[in-house]
Formats: C-alpha cells, structure tokens, sequence
C-alpha cells in the first residue's frame, strides 16, 4: 500500500464518542483556509478526506481518506478517541490532540515545538514535506509505545506532557518531540532503500535533533548527552549485533537488534558515526549532503525518496569533498563492522627536551572473531582490502601553564602499543624547590586545613603541564583511559570549561585507589559551583556519596548533607521545608 485511499471507517451518524474537533482536514472549509477544526473525534496523517452516507435504514457515514504523499504501509496511522485539538499559533499545519483533561499539560508542553519545525526547515532549506503534522498524546494505557510514529503524525503517551510547574521533564519531552518530528524527513518521507540501511535514516534524524538540542537547550547539553551516548555505545559495542549494515552479523537475529537495548546502542552508535563524518568534512559540507537528499526526494520531475549506505558514502565523497581513500576505510571499519577503539595513555615529562613522552595501548572493544567475519563480509568489494585499524589522527590537547596547545599526532591505526613524542612551550624558569611543611601528608592533606599538597606543589614547580586531555572535542566513538597525577584531574575538574572534561576529570577522581581530603573537597566546592553545568554537578554530588568512607572521616557524606541542609533546610524547625 504506497498511498492512494485508504484507512476506511465505518462509523454511526451519531458518533457518541466524538466530543469536541479532530485533526482530520475536511469538508469545503478546511479545504480552503486550512482551518484545523472538524466534527470528529479522529487524528489522521491524511490531508485530505471524504466522508459518503450510505443508503443503509439507518444511513451509516464512512470517511475516506486520502494521502497525497505515497508512503509504505507501516506508516498508515489513524486515531479514534474524543479527542480536543490545539491549533498551534505559529504554524497553521500543526495540530496536537489529546484528552480533555490533559489539555492544561499539553498548552504548556508544545510551546516550544515551532522552534523545532521551523529550524528542520530552515536547517535543510526545504517545506516539510506533508501537508499536515498532528501530535497526538493519549493516555499510557492506549499507548502502543511511549512514542509512535505515522505519516505526517506521531503519538506519544500523555506521561511526557507536564505542567507548568514541572521543569525536569521539559528537556527530555522536548527531545521527544524533536526526534519524532525529525523521523518524519529522515524514516517516514525518505526511507531506507534495505534493511541494512535503516542505520542511516535513523542516524540522520538523531543528528537532527542533536542540532536542535545544541540550538535550543544548549552546547552543554548536547556535549554531555553525547558523550553519555558514546560511553554507552563503547561499553556494548562488542558483538555482531551492534554491527549498523552488515547482513551477515545479524542473520540469524531476524530483526530483534533493532529493539531493546541494541536497538538503543545501534542509534546512539548511527548519530555518533555520522557526528565524526561531518567533523571529517565540516559542517557546511555535511549540511549540504543533507539539503540534496531532502531536495531530490522532492523534486517535481524525478524524485528519489530512498536512501542507501553507498549513496550516502558518494555523496561523502563527492559533496563533502572526503577523499575516496578515507572512505574506504571508514565505512568498512564503522559502518561494516563492530567494535569500537579503546585507548589506554600515560605519559612521562622529560625536564632535558622539554617534551612529553605518550604511551599508548591500542585495544578494541569486540574480540577479533566476532568482528573479522564482518570485515571481510563488506558493503561493496572495495572493503576487502581495509586494514584492522580505524581511519584518522586523534588530537591530543596539553594545558601548560602558558595556554593550551592541541597536537595531531595520535593515528587510530597503528602497532599495539605506540611511544610517542608532544613538544611543550611552556618552560620553567629555575626556582628552588620549596620543602613541605612539616607534619604534612603525602595524600596532599595536614592538620591544617590551609596547608598546601607537598607533592602537588613539586609537581608544579617539576612540570609545566597543567592537565592533558585525549580527544578533546570528540571527533571519534573510542573509549579512552587516560592517567595522569591527581592533582592534573583536579586542575582539570576546576579550570576546564567544557563539561565532558568535567566529567571525565570526576570519573577518574572518583575511581581513585585511595582518596585524600583534598580530592573530596574539589568535588564539594564543584558541587557548591553554581555556575557549573548541573548534570556534571549531579555526578560530583553522586561521586561525594561514593567517595563517603571511614578512611576520609565520612567527608563526603557530610559535605553532601551540608550541602542538602543549605537549600531544602529551614533551620528554625530543623527539618526539611
């Protein structure tokens, strides 16, 4: 079924269930304003319907609807309940339904969208290709799904609808809606052309929605969000299942590592994997591919509504100016097959050069059998003669004491285990070495409070390197360990700026061996950080909980109901307020 009329219902004239209008454009009237108000209680992807009075004692009324957009089959939707319609203010093809007692919840809840729909137009410089949109929210025990998606319509479950006094829900309701409206483009209109190019659709919509996260929610967000995602994907990636096209690894799985978890992994893995392509080419580059396929499926002459994974890797190669040498490592490796990179660094300064000396330990996440297979089953015959390593060169960042330099310098291909060599440009001016205090502790802590680390204090004075990140701006999926001295994570944690650094710099301080009071009280004063970025203190204030022992005279439990006493505490009951 690719279109034409369908979605026939036969119905009572007196529709006792219908209260209040439905989405359904019908009759003369919506014809020609594009008015969204009808007698029924119907949510259709349909613009266009026809209802016909049969010659029945009693007469019965059948609707007729009619889609101009060929579409397949599994995206035909239709909703029946008494439904009442909100037309949005911004965008006269937009409606959203929902029950009547939850149309306080859905005023609230859809203010946002416009900003959603008009920046995926604008983005790729194109309509939205149907004639219509409805978001239609019904109650969890009607819901196939916490979200369905349908020809120009998309269903949720009225949980995500929240009022106006709720605001943890807002984020990840917004990001709800955007990625639903993002499958209408990616998923719904262009389609994949095979199974095994299902990745890229989905990809592509997740990238949609990441730029709208970024645009509207805020580079903190999406960075945090994605590198979550990465993490996630790093840990699961380890068996065919997770491999994005290769009809070989998922034969036997008939279709189930698209739902549950992989289903999970395999997006956050497709959005992640497109994320490097277009950090390769540019963003320009990358956003033009994306306009040409949205414009080709909506050319009048000739259009193209399917995608495929070889497509997309010519339009790398040819729009986003990727040079075909790359290519053919790149799709083998992380499109072709599974398993991601994982990089194990330490370093030494050498005082004489002046340099750092980097070793690393080259891993990956799937064992060889489980991802050799897949290599060698590849998406066109070029595949075949892809080495094991990755595409591309991993910059490594240095903070030295006189500002921030990134090296080029780490391939993701190479031998096992790799020295190699970063020049610094900070130098030391000659100074004498300062003794510690006495009574001072080699775990940076004294019997007073305002003491200095010994060892944090020669390490400065030792080095110029202030902290060192792998990977800054997360150009490739690779699970990282990178081991530096504490009082480098702590460096890190208070005077990076970008939150995957913050976060990373609370991992490695809270996965620490022993712990000193120093360490917890970094992680109290950035909990106490107003100006940080909230998700990133929510994991110092979980990193306090776990660092709370006998050997730190329970600090971290008491700064953390310090901390709780100081903002949900009325001291003159001295209870909770």
């Amino acid at each position: 079924m690719s279109g034409g009329r369908t979605g026939i219902a036969g119905i009572s004239n007196h529709e006792p269930f219908c209260k209040g209008g439905c989405c359904r454009q019908h009759g003369k009237q919506n014809k020609q304003n594009g008015s969204n108000q009808s007698d029924g209680g119907r949510a259709s992807y349909m613009s266009t319907e026809l209802s016909v009075l049969s010659k029945d004692d009693p007469p019965r009324k059948t609707y007729v609807y009619k889609l101009d957009v060929p579409v397949n089959a599994r995206w035909i939707t239709l909703a029946v309940a008494p439904f009442e319609i909100l037309p949005d203010p911004h965008h006269s093809i937009i409606s959203h339904l929902c029950l009547p007692t939850n149309l306080p919840k859905l005023h609230n809840t859809v203010e946002f969208f416009h900003n959603a729909f008009s920046h995926y137009e604008a983005y790729l410089e194109a309509k939205f290709p149907f004639g219509s949109y409805k978001q239609v929210f019904l109650a969890p025990e009607m819901a196939v799904s916490s979200s369905t998606f349908g020809a120009s319509m998309s269903i949720f479950s009225s949980q995500v609808l929240y009022d106006e006094k709720v605001i943890d829900q807002a984020i990840d309701t917004s990001i709800k809606l955007a990625f639903a409206l993002a499958r209408q483009w990616f998923g719904v209109y262009i389609t994949p052309e095979s199974p095994n190019d299902e990745w890229l659709l989905d990809g592509l919509a997740g990238f949609l929605t990441d730029l709208f996260i970024k645009n509207f929610l805020g580079n903190n967000e999406v960075r945090y969000r994605r590198y979550k995602a990465n993490c996630a994907v790093c840990k699961a990636d380890d068996s065919g299942a997770t491999t994005l096209s290769s009809s070989t690894s998922c034969k036997d799985l008939y279709g189930t590592h698209c739902i549950g978890i992989y289903g999970k992994i395999r997006s956050c893995k497709s959005v992640a994997v497109l994320e490097m392509l277009e950090k390769q080419m540019g963003s320009n580059f990358f956003r033009k591919i994306l306009q040409n396929i949205v414009s080709r499926a909506q050319s009048a002459t000739a259009p193209v509504r399917s995608l495929s994974t070889k497509e997309f890797r010519h339009f790398a190669n040819k729009v986003g100016n990727l040079e075909r040498p790359f290519l053919k490592e790149f799709f083998p490796r992380w499109v072709g097959s599974c398993g991601c990179p994982v990089l194990r660094m330490g370093f030494s300064y050498n005082k004489r050069k002046n340099i750092v000396e980097l070793a690393v330990l080259r891993e990956c996440t799937a064992t060889p059998d489980s991802s050799g297979p897949v290599l060698n089953s590849n998406l066109d015959s070029e595949n075949r003669d892809s080495d094991n390593g990755w595409p591309g060169m991993m910059s490594i960042r240095v903070h030295e004491l006189d500002g921030m330099y990134d090296h080029p310098v780490l391939p993701m291909a190479g031998d096992t285990w790799q020295l190699l060599e970063i020049q610094c440009h900070s130098k030391l001016a000659a100074r004498r070495a300062l003794k510690p205090k006495k009574g001072s502790k080699p775990d940076g802590s004294d019997d007073n409070a305002d003491a200095v680390a010994a060892l944090d204090m020669r390490s400065s004075m030792e080095s110029p390197l202030s902290w060192i990140r792998a990977d800054p701006e997360m150009e490739y999926l690779a699970e990282i360990h990178f081991n530096q001295p504490v009082q480098m994570c702590i460096n890190q944690l208070e005077k990076d700026g970008d939150v995957v650094a913050q976060a990373q710099a609370i991992a490695a301080l809270e996965s620490l061996p022993q712990l000193s009071f120093s360490v917890v009280n970094t992680l109290n004063n950035f909990l106490s950080d107003s100006k940080a970025f909230w998700r990133v203190r929510i994991e110092a204030a979980f990193a306090l909980a776990n660092t709370a022992s006998e050997e730190t005279d329970w600090a971290g439990l008491l700064h953390l109901v310090k901390f709780y006493k100081s903002r949900r505490f009325d001291a003159n009951i001295g209870l909770p307020k």
